[in-house]
């Protein structure tokens, strides 16, 4: 079916397998698998490219398009957008609502990832139009909202309270029946919110963040490729700093090795100095000793010669004494000459009188003639 340009736009949008292909035949009225929206029971995603149904909506008309699904590893993300951009280009009313469908299971990171990733390519303006749709949720879960509200984690309340608490579920067709009470009160809970969306997200608002998006990307690769040109840099200031540094600290090394080695041979010298200076020390405190004991002999020599010589002037000097106490003390000797020589004096003959002297032990003899009476 060919998109009405002048009809207003609901897309399904959501992982694939969430079940938005479902939702899009219960909106138009047709069996959940047999309608205007393939669906599938396998993961690979049915939808290829976007496909349109008409929907009618308290006498409005809605373009009600299925979007291939968000990750769907065959296709990749990007041509999936690309395909959702087109598809708002051609309306000319906007898009009305954007209906992202989830599994009402635990909230895990892939489906926070869709939903980041959703938001990122619509912008911050398409938060007023966004709805949250529940699939595959259990029967108490269907029947009372309050239920599914208790099972929701921080990030799926966050998420809620984030996009005005829009947010509805799609019922199992296999669990409930189309005629039920709780299958009609659930499809209208989320026709009553895409009609109770003020506005609408225009090409103008895509375009403008598309454009963002895109000066965002250009502004971080030149971020990047500046971050990585800086990091390059560095690289090499740091590794010629690095060489610098190793170089200098090599230099200092030596340096370091060299007054270490001059010092060791300065200790060295000094050493062998000092121990020249007790050698001497030593060598001249033994000549000292040496000299001194000479001297005490010699000394002890010369008393014992003076003491020996002493002695020996004594007992000359006594001898001496003893001599001429013995031989001259006041003793007059007359000496008669023999007859034959007393014609040589004169008459009368004269009389002779002997005496010693001790000069320095020595005797000396001396006569002394008296005439006599």
């Amino acid at each position: 079916m060919e998109l009405n340009v002048n009809n207003p736009v609901v897309l399904l949008i959501g992982k694939t397998g969430a079940g938005k292909s479902t939702l899009g035949n219960l909106l138009v009225g047709a069996p959940h698998d047999n309608g205007p929206f393939h669906t599938s029971a396998q993961m690979d995603s049915v939808t290829k490219e976007c496909t349109v149904a008409t929907i009618s909506i308290d006498g409005v008309p809605y373009n009600i398009v299925d979007t291939p699904g968000i990750f769907d590893t065959q296709q990749g993300t990007i041509p999936v957008l690309n395909q959702i951009a087109k598809t708002i280009n051609k309306c000319a009313h906007g898009v009305k609502a954007i209906l992202i469908v989830f599994e009402a299971r635990r909230f895990t990171d892939e489906q926070r990832n869709v939903l980041n990733e959703i938001r990122t390519f619509l912008g911050k303006d398409a938060t007023n139009n966004i709805i949250s749709v529940f699939s595959h949720a259990t029967r108490a879960q269907t029947d009372d909202r309050n239920i599914m509200q208790r099972d929701w984690n921080h990030s799926v309340r966050s998420f809620i309270q984030s996009i005005g608490n829009r947010w509805g579920i799609s019922p199992d067709p296999d669990k409930f029946s189309p005629d039920g009470k709780t299958h009609r009160e659930r499809l209208r809970e989320i026709k009553d919110l895409i009609s109770s969306i003020r506005g609408v997200y225009t090409t103008t608002q895509l375009e403008n963040n598309l454009r963002e998006q895109a000066e965002a990307k250009r502004r971080k690769e030149e971020d990047e490729k500046e971050a990585q040109r800086k990091y390059e840099e560095k690289l090499k200031d740091d590794a010629r700093r690095g060489a610098e540094k190793a170089h200098q600290h090599q230099i200092d090394q030596m340096r370091q090795d060299s007054d270490i080695r001059h010092r060791q041979v300065l200790d060295s010298i000094e050493q062998e100095r000092k121990a020249q200076e007790r050698r001497e020390e030593h060598l001249r405190k033994e000549l000292d000793l040496m000299r001194q004991k000479e001297e005490k002999q010699q000394k002890k020599e010369k008393g014992r010669q003076e003491k020996e010589e002493k002695e020996k002037k004594e007992r000359r000097e006594n001898e001496c004494q003893e001599k001429e106490r013995q031989k001259s003390e006041d003793i007059s000797i007359e000496h008669k000459l023999p007859p034959s020589s007393l014609e040589l004096f004169p008459s009368p003959i004269p009389q002779f009188k002997m005496g010693s002297i001790c000069t320095n032990g020595k005797i000396e003899w001396y006569y002394t003639l008296e005439k006599r009476r």
